[in-house]
């Protein structure tokens, strides 16, 4: 049986949460104290006591926290499965990850606002360390590296077009199908 979460933890980790949905809803630029504090039911003050480097510091906790929930999805890319299967568990984390087109990646989020100077240099860096085990996979499947490392950003950016384009749409059936689709192609490209 897993321990149970304290107290304080579980208080912390619904208080990060609250604060994730201002900011997949309004953006950095358009999350304020107010709008933050209101989400989590606590006063500005006491923002500043969980959080007292304020927006900047929750932010960062949010872009870490993020950035774990993701590497979840990257981890399906380990063990000994061959390539495809690989790739295709892959593809469900990431779906898991935003609910099915339901969600939001909080990291695409925050990157697009103005936070992006001061964490997107590292962020951008995981996403290369992504890529590349990506194209790890796409080398196996019998790819040359350059090809591979076309494939593993083409697979990104299709997951995060996908994404988009369904909230676009108001349609997370279109992040579905495009899943879908994306696992299908993943089958084709096996050498």
């Amino acid at each position: 049986m897993a321990p149970k979460p304290s107290p304080v933890t579980a208080k912390r980790r619904t208080l990060i949460a609250d604060l994730a949905t201002v900011f997949q809803a309004r953006g950095y630029e358009g999350a304020t104290l107010a709008h933050l504090a209101a989400a989590t039911g606590l006063s500005k003050a006491s923002l500043y006591h969980h959080f007292p480097g304020g927006k900047a510091e929750i932010v960062a906790v949010l872009v870490r926290d993020a950035v774990a929930d993701l590497q979840r999805a990257f981890v399906r890319l380990q063990g000994t499965d061959p390539p495809d299967v690989k790739l295709k568990r892959f593809v469900d984390a990431f779906s898991d990850y935003v609910d099915a087109g339901r969600g939001h990646c909080l990291v695409a989020v925050l990157m697009q606002g103005s936070i992006a100077e001061q964490h997107g240099a590292p962020t951008a860096k995981q996403f290369e360390d992504w890529r590349d085990a990506l194209a790890t996979q796409f080398e196996a499947l019998g790819s040359k590296p350059k090809r591979a490392h076309r494939e593993a950003g083409e697979l990104l950016a299709s997951l995060y077009g996908l994404l988009l384009t369904g909230k676009l749409l108001r349609d997370p059936d279109h992040f579905r199908r495009g899943i879908k689709r994306l696992k299908r192609g993943i089958q084709k490209s096996k050498h």
